[in-house]
């Protein structure tokens, strides 16, 4: 090989060839195999885009460690037809049929447990009647304290920390705010007012609750304090 002075060199190709491409590729990094696919952290397993250090979900509540849920196949876990069934399988399914029936009825009949809030915890108070969460109809002037150690914070998560915007965009207007109720605290206080209620059709007036009713009401929100109430199956 001639150089630029034109003198006449030997050049082991081999030799430098390997410097340019080693003959020993470095090992591998370990890592996913083929086909597999990591997870973007900011999304939950259902794909969820959240904050990069949220904890939970803000839109489903899923831990944000939380795996995807296994996808269900048609072919699999499909009942056997009545006419199919042995005696024994039919005495099965009448067992199985009779617990969920049981259970229901425990569901059914279960005695409300309110879990009291802990230090840290999101407090808000309804604006508007109508919002349904934790197994009940939350009504204006009511208020709720929630945070991490309550057993139902994956569920309230995706919700409590929403800003009336946040809200709007949700569910087309603002059910709550953050911070105590500034209103009355008592259905049977004198100064409290009361929206006279009408018929759909706007003929006439419809009775209020009784002044008894309200007093049960009143006794019923000083037992429950700004608790939420507990799971009633676990």
């Amino acid at each position: 090989m001639a150089g630029l002075s034109g003198k006449q060199r030997a050049v082991d190709i081999a030799a430098a060839s390997e410097q340019l491409v080693p003959s020993q590729l470095p090992p591998a990094k370990s890592g996913p195999g083929p086909g597999h696919k990591v997870r973007d952290p900011s999304r939950c397993a259902l794909s969820h885009v959240n904050e990069p250090d949220a904890r939970f979900c803000s839109t489903c509540g899923l831990p944000m460690n939380a795996q995807a849920p296994p996808l269900a196949r048609p072919d699999q876990d499909r009942p056997k037809p009545a006419a199919e069934l042995t005696g024994e399988e039919r005495a099965e399914r009448e067992r199985a049929h009779q617990h969920a029936l049981a259970v229901a009825a425990q569901f059914e009949h279960a005695a409300e447990v309110i879990v009291p809030p802990a230090a840290e915890a999101v407090l808000l108070h309804f604006i508007e009647d109508g919002l349904t969460a934790f197994g009940r109809v939350w009504y204006r002037g009511q208020e709720l304290a929630i945070g991490p150690d309550h057993p139902r914070w994956a569920e309230a998560v995706s919700w409590v920390t929403l800003t009336r915007m946040q809200q709007y965009e949700r569910w087309g207007k603002a059910y709550f705010e953050h911070g105590p109720w500034p209103g009355q605290r008592s259905y049977v206080d004198p100064a409290a007012q009361f929206e006279q209620l009408a018929p759909v059709g706007g003929q006439g007036k419809l009775p209020g609750p009784s002044e008894e009713e309200l007093r049960r009401a009143d006794a019923a929100e000083a037992a429950r304090g700004r608790g939420v109430p507990a799971p009633v199956l676990r």
